[in-house]
């Protein structure tokens, strides 16, 4: 029995899918749909971590084509999946590396009173825009200020001077 067998067999021993199995493992869950189908084999990496989060299968059982593989059945590590307690990516995240002083409020607090800021400041009387020229027309807009947001709740502002 080959090595990508063995692990379906371990697979459905253990009652998991695929998913799941590749959650235990903390690898990409295209990894094991590619080595179930036969598309790829699996690596030492994958075959390491097999070992360390099944301890009950001995490596010469998983790794001897010539052996079968005896399963017990006591439960594996299950990698805790998503629920509503676990913060999402729209949650407002504590920043943990400010790029710069003001950068200290959550983005959500930001945005928020920003939103309730006055689009003209009392002391300027609002000038209306006139039709003008294609040429002169972009000369009654000027950029405020610039946002750049990272993915680790991160972001940036730039002003023009």
């Amino acid at each position: 029995m080959n090595l990508s067998a063995k692990i379906e067999l371990l697979i459905q021993a253990k009652k998991l899918s695929a998913s799941q199995f590749a959650d235990t493992l903390g690898i990409p869950r295209s990894s094991i749909s590619h080595i179930l189908s036969g598309r790829n084999k699996p690596s030492l990496d994958v075959v390491q971590k097999i070992l360390i989060a099944f301890p009950e299968i001995p490596a010469e059982e998983l790794l001897d084509d010539k052996r079968d593989l005896s399963i017990s059945v006591p439960s594996p590590k299950i990698a805790p999946t998503p629920t509503a307690s676990t913060p999402s990516l729209f949650d407002a995240p504590t920043p943990s590396a400010p790029e710069s002083p003001r950068n200290i409020l959550p983005e959500q607090t930001i945005v928020q009173s920003n939103l309730r800021r006055p689009r003209e400041s009392s002391s300027k009387t609002p000038q209306p825009v006139v039709a003008a020229p294609s040429s002169t027309a972009h000369l009654a807009k000027k950029i405020e200020r610039v946002l750049i947001f990272y993915t680790d709740g991160t972001f940036t502002e730039s002003k023009p001077q």
